[in-house]
């Protein structure tokens, strides 16, 4: 089994597929909030996706009934998750997966992401719904 955790945003949103047993991330991504059904059928379609993790803050409950009216017959639980301080954990997460080349050598700290990060706080959010 697998959940889908989404971190939602006003423009864009983080999604990562994690695997419920061994937490593994199966695909994670960043895309378009006007492209959330899509993106979220073609995840739940291809991988057996059981819940679907929502962050409770930055559009979290419009997410939810947007999905929840979009996913009607799918049979799938939401689940909103505490979004507190999960940013800075994804900002790391990114930094830390990324650290090539010179990056090795400046403390990650001093090091700022060169692109959004939402899908490894998309992540954070998973894991922080399977820890419960």
């Amino acid at each position: 089994m697998q959940i889908l955790a989404l971190d939602p945003g006003r423009m864009k949103f983080g999604y990562a597929d994690l695997t419920t047993d061994d937490r593994r991330v199966l695909r994670q991504g960043i895309a378009e909030v006007s492209e959330l059904v899509p993106v979220v059928q073609d995840l739940v379609n291809h991988f057996q996706v059981a819940t679907v993790v929502l962050g409770d803050r930055t559009g979290g409950a419009e997410f939810a009934a947007t999905l929840r009216t979009a996913l009607n017959g799918e049979h799938l639980k939401l689940a909103l998750v505490g979004e507190d301080d999960s940013s800075r954990e994804g900002r790391h997460r990114f930094l830390e997966a990324n650290r090539r080349g010179w990056r090795r050598f400046f403390p990650l700290g001093l090091q700022s992401p060169w692109r959004p990060y939402d899908d490894y706080v998309a992540v954070v959010l998973g894991e922080r719904y399977l820890d419960r």
